[in-house]
């Protein structure tokens, strides 16, 4: 029997550890202060398969910044080759109106996205990285349960290469829809 977990899962089941950790000691959002952290994840993700997973801190009163991470795989249609998915970027959030709590922000996220895979015996790896101004708003529960979303643009270059020496770039604009789940505390 393999003894292998998908890393989707593990990923998945760390961060449901860590929220689960923190709803037994949340101070800072049971007396009604603005948290300091919230860590969130992206259902919408999960129909790649990926899992994908934000923290943002609170730097200021009005101003959160946050880290990105994920990982994931998806078959490609055309060969049933598995292509692994990596992610990171960070973001700046300035809360316009509101606090960290709740409130409506203007931000911006850079993204950085690799792919790699291997068909009949030829590697095939790509990058790519998109950049997106957005709005967003987020809603913190008194117990900490947060509801974070952002629509923007974004402007995405990329590029893919085969062990073969072919090359691929493409430039491209295209919507930004974050929706995110998780815990402030």
């Amino acid at each position: 029997m393999p003894t292998h977990v998908h890393p989707t899962i593990l990923l998945s089941s760390l961060t449901l550890a860590v929220v689960a950790s923190s709803l037994a000691a949340s101070p800072a959002t049971a007396d009604g202060a603005d948290p300091r952290v919230a860590v969130t994840v992206s259902p919408l993700h999960l129909f790649v398969p990926m899992a994908e997973v934000t923290v943002e801190a609170r730097v200021a009163p009005r101003l959160g910044v946050a880290v990105i991470g994920g990982v994931g795989a998806v078959r490609d249609a055309a060969t049933d080759e598995r292509i692994r998915l990596f992610e990171g970027g960070a973001s700046a959030r300035y809360y316009v109106l509101g606090s960290f709590r709740h409130g409506l922000q203007l931000g911006a996220e850079a993204l950085y996205v690799h792919a790699d895979a291997t068909a009949d015996a030829t590697g095939v790896q790509a990058a790519g990285l998109g950049l997106s101004p957005f709005v967003g708003y987020k809603w913190t529960h008194r117990t900490g349960v947060t509801i974070d979303a952002q629509l923007g643009a974004t402007y995405l270059a990329a590029r893919a290469e085969a062990d073969t020496g072919a090359t691929a770039d493409t430039r491209d604009v295209a919507p930004m829809l974050n929706l995110n789940l998780g815990y402030s505390f």
